[in-house]
C-alpha cells in the first residue's frame, strides 16, 4: 500500500500504523483525501469478526479524535486477541492523533 506524500506527519504514521498493525482496516480510509470514507465503519461492522468491529472502532476513533463509534474498553478487554490488545495499549502508552 503507497502512503500519500501529502500527509501531515501525524496522518503518515497513522497510515503506516493501520498498514502495519491492522491492514484489513485500510479499505476504511481513503489518505489520498484525507479521510476517513463516510459509512465504511458501519458496513464493515456488519461482516467483521467481533474483534475487528471493536479495532475498526478504535482505529476510527483514533483518527477522529472522539468515540462517535463508541469504543467500548471492556469489550475491548472481552473480546481483543493477544495482538489487537498490543496495539490498544501501546497506542494508549504514546498516543498521537493524525
Amino acid at each position: 500500500m503507497e502512503i500519500n506524500t501529502s500527509l501531515s506527519s501525524s496522518q503518515a504514521r497513522f497510515a503506516t500504523w493501520i498498514e502495519e498493525e491492522m491492514p484489513y482496516l485500510w479499505p476504511l480510509f481513503d489518505f489520498s483525501k484525507r479521510e476517513l470514507i463516510s459509512g465504511s465503519v458501519d458496513e464493515y461492522c456488519e461482516v467483521a469478526s467481533r474483534g475487528e468491529q471493536i479495532m475498526a472502532k478504535f482505529a476510527a476513533g483514533v483518527w477522529c479524535g472522539n468515540n462517535q463509534f463508541n469504543f467500548d474498553f471492556t469489550e475491548a478487554a472481552s473480546h481483543l486477541d493477544e495482538k489487537q490488545m498490543r496495539v490498544v495499549t501501546d497506542w494508549l502508552k504514546s498516543p498521537f492523533w493524525p
